[in-house]
């Protein structure tokens, strides 16, 4: 068996939702990262699938996490994560204001899956164990039940149709 270069973090059951969403926005990550370097078909198919996992997710996981976790968590990490999530937020209104014609430029593909990958790896490697040793069992418990409910009414990724036309 492999040695892991970074071995699976035990998460309290009530952050274990916002993981489970990080595995659609990582996966969009790898797929503009990729494409950046590749032909204008690789990212038009890339942008589009981003924008599937943004509308089916993302966007919402962003406000969830805003809401749910800044109570729990310090001055440093609350900057953090809302210039992060501004951050990409920006990028995505960029992508969004270009023409559908037009196929996503290399940087901002590039930019785009370089700072959801980077922003994730942080909320999982960091920001999520620090809120889990300080929270208390009854804010835990809270947070549990309200993602509860979000995983009970979100849709998940259903990928309609077959991605941009070449």
């Amino acid at each position: 068996m492999r040695e892991f270069d970074h071995p699976p973090l035990q998460r309290d059951e009530s952050l274990q939702p916002f993981s489970r969403d990080h595995f659609m926005g990582l996966k969009a990550a790898n797929e503009l990262t990729k494409a950046a370097n590749a032909d204008d078909a690789a990212r038009t198919s890339a942008a589009w699938y981003f924008r599937q996992c943004w509308d089916a997710e993302i966007d919402d996981h962003f406000r969830e996490e805003e809401q749910l976790l800044i109570p729990l968590m310090l001055e440093p990490e609350i900057k953090q994560m809302l210039r992060e999530h501004g951050s990409i937020r920006n990028l995505v209104a960029a992508g969004l204001r270009r023409s559908a014609d037009e196929p996503p430029a290399e940087s901002w593909c590039a930019a785009l899956g370089r700072e959801l990958r980077d922003h994730i790896r942080w909320e999982e490697r960091v920001l999520f164990g620090a809120i889990q040793d300080r929270a208390t069992p009854g804010q835990l418990n809270a947070v549990g039940k309200a993602t509860a409910e979000i995983e009970k009414r979100r849709p998940g990724l259903r990928i309609r149709g077959r991605g941009p036309r070449k």
